[in-house]
């Protein structure tokens, strides 16, 4: 059996050990692996300079490429470390025999520990000793192959029962079963960014499009410049550390445990803003074990399904919310009363915790205790300026909301009382994944959820390390960067880049930076082999009926929910062609993960059920 991956990433290297691991000593299996990147992918590409310095934003302890025990339906898993502890049993003897890889990476060894975030390219390193490890493994028999071609793969054509995949070299390669493993597709220019481009080249401006920030050429900027930075997100504190740290400044942690910013006086000025206006929130500082899960009393499968059945059969988005909002409120409260905050003497607050399991209204019930809290209210957390006064000094505000988001999250993410509350949801995300692909949801009701709650998850959940947001406030205390208020708009005047926000700020620049990535369009897409495949009917976008039967259409692919086989223009499977990860967002829910060990973590399962079905084949 002849097997191609494409895509030599976490999903697409999880695919190839299920094969491997899992196949009959008998069966003659032959996995080639390609991937224009080195193994590992391009996100986490070790001989990027940035991926030495950029940070991923999982701890080094909750990642891993080995299936475990917890894996539903996942065969026999086979033993391996984690990347904190494969750093520290294998790390340095691979990289010295690996002289390829940059010497930062051998530094970063020295002092490492297990709730540290560490930067992307170290996770490439780990992947492609991963490979090896494949290679080298007892299981891998004469009969058993695994081989990688650094090589993108431009097409796909079905040849009777085989299919012939085209290299970009113009060579091909015969296949039975093909995985797609692909990972985020750089997409054509819209048409306002298209404006922009040729704006920036009319005034000889600098203009970069949404990209992978470590592909991104930053170092051609002075203290002449200003960078508007559209977006907050995680790319954002890339680009923060690369024009800043970037350019010789440094961090300083003060007596006090703040971060100073010591300007080389080479940065350019900065000035950041997004729709929402704020950053995710900073991750709490971990107080978990590897694999230890929040446990939710109310967010459960049997209180969701007695919504779902008291509403003709579909979970309405509202009851959806405020189930999840009530779990958040019970464990900010939990951990309000049993923290230093709480006002209450110990049989009070025993009282409350156990009045709190059976109330109806939390808020209602803390109050009546005489709690005193800082209420967990979701309006006021997703528009913290809500109330904000005109004249309000806007980036001594946002000064002091970032101080207040540290000192919550130094307590903890399972103590604070924000950051706590927060990292739940991060633990109940595979609950939310089942309501997505069981359909729990009206198509009405699942385009709500989609706008709503996916501006929900990311701010309190998908935030980035502790220090980054330590040093954003930093950097706006030394006037490097400016933080403009939600709704900016960005135009052209008088050879500049403008943007502007709701508050009626408003900032010239000379570049204009995009950062974040592009969002996932299968129809803008720039990889040959999406648009070969979708030109095809091969890949195609799934259409949703509201209640008025208008529709919507979510440009992502459409696959089979059952196999990960991909669904084509006539709503048939496209036999033995399957398709994971980010691609298919929207059909599946939230794919941008790192797999964690002992979680049952999505792609390790979804990794192995693909390869098991391949195998059924055999």
């Amino acid at each position: 059996m002849q097997v191609a991956i494409i895509g030599a990433g976490p999903r697409g290297l999880t695919v190839a050990e299920r094969l491997l691991n899992l196949a009959d000593s008998q069966l003659s299996i032959n996995i080639q692996l390609f991937d224009n990147y080195a193994i590992g992918g391009r996100v986490w590409d070790p001989f990027l300079p940035q991926n030495e310095k950029f940070l991923m934003n999982t701890i080094v302890e909750q990642i891993t490429l080995f299936s475990d025990d917890s894996i539903v339906n996942g065969g026999t898993p086979i033993a391996g470390p984690n990347l904190y502890q494969w750093c520290q049993s294998h790390a340095q003897d691979f990289l010295a025999q690996h002289p390829e890889f940059p010497n930062a990476y051998h530094d970063i060894l020295n002092n490492i520990d297990a709730n540290q975030f560490v930067p992307r390219g170290l996770f490439g390193v780990y992947a492609a000793w991963f490979y090896e490890w494949l290679q080298k493994y007892n299981k891998l028999a004469n009969n058993h192959t695994l081989e990688f071609t650094q090589q993108s793969i431009q097409d796909i054509s079905q040849l009777a029962n085989k299919y012939q995949l085209t290299l970009n070299d113009g060579s091909s390669f015969l296949a039975d079963q093909v995985v797609m493993a692909l990972g985020h597709a750089d997409n054509e220019l819209t048409a306002e960014e298209l404006k922009f481009q040729d704006y920036a080249h009319q005034y000889h401006l600098s203009y970069m499009p949404p990209a992978h920030p470590a592909e991104v050429e930053l170092q051609h900027f002075s203290a002449q410049d200003t960078v508007l930075l559209r977006g907050l997100g995680l790319s954002f504190f890339d680009y923060m550390a690369a024009l800043t740290e970037g350019y010789d400044g440094q961090f300083i942690r003060q007596v006090d445990n703040t971060l100073r910013y010591i300007p080389s006086g080479k940065e350019p000025k900065i000035i950041a803003g997004s729709r929402s206006g704020f950053p995710p929130h900073a991750r709490g500082e971990n107080q978990k074990t590897t694999s230890e899960l929040y446990q939710p009393q109310f967010f459960t499968l049997p209180a969701l399904d007695a919504l779902k059945a008291a509403n003709h059969g579909q979970l309405a988005y509202h009851d959806f919310k405020s189930l999840l909002i009530k779990e958040l409120t019970y464990k900010h409260l939990l951990n309000i009363l049993n923290s230093d905050q709480n006002n209450l003497a110990y049989a009070q607050s025993e009282q409350l915790k156990q009045a709190l399991l059976t109330s109806p209204d939390l808020l209602q019930t803390s109050q009546s205790f005489g709690l005193i809290d800082t209420p967990f209210d979701i309006e006021t957390i997703m528009h913290p300026e809500k109330h904000l006064a005109d004249n309000v000094d806007y980036q001594a505000f946002i000064i002091d909301y970032l101080n207040d988001d540290i000192l919550d999250a130094r307590q903890g993410n399972k103590v604070a009382p924000f950051a706590g509350s927060f990292d739940t949801l991060r633990d109940m995300r595979d609950l939310i994944r089942l309501l997505v692909e069981k359909h729990y949801f009206s198509d009405e009701d699942y385009e709500t959820f989609l706008e709503d709650f996916n501006a929900i998850n990311v701010r309190l959940s998908v935030g980035p390390p502790l220090y980054r947001i330590e040093q954003l406030k930093a950097l706006i205390e030394a006037d490097i960067i400016t933080i403009m208020a939600p709704e900016i708009s960005i135009s052209t005047e008088n050879g500049k880049f403008v943007m502007r926000d709701k508050r009626g700020h408003s900032a010239f620049g000379n570049v204009l930076v995009e950062a974040h990535l592009g969002a996932i369009h299968l129809q803008l897409a720039k990889n040959p082999l999406i648009q070969n495949l979708r030109q095809k009917g091969w890949l195609v976008s799934p259409t949703y009926t509201r209640n008025d039967q208008s529709t919507y259409t979510l440009d992502v692919a459409n696959i089979d929910l059952r196999t990960f086989e991909i669904l084509n223009a006539q709503g048939q499977v496209q036999p033995n062609i399957y398709l994971y990860g980010i691609p298919v967002e929207g059909v599946k829910w939230f794919m941008t993960v790192i797999p964690r060990p002992g979680v049952n973590t999505i792609i390790l399962r979804e990794g192995a059920w693909i390869a098991q079905h391949i195998l059924s084949q055999a």
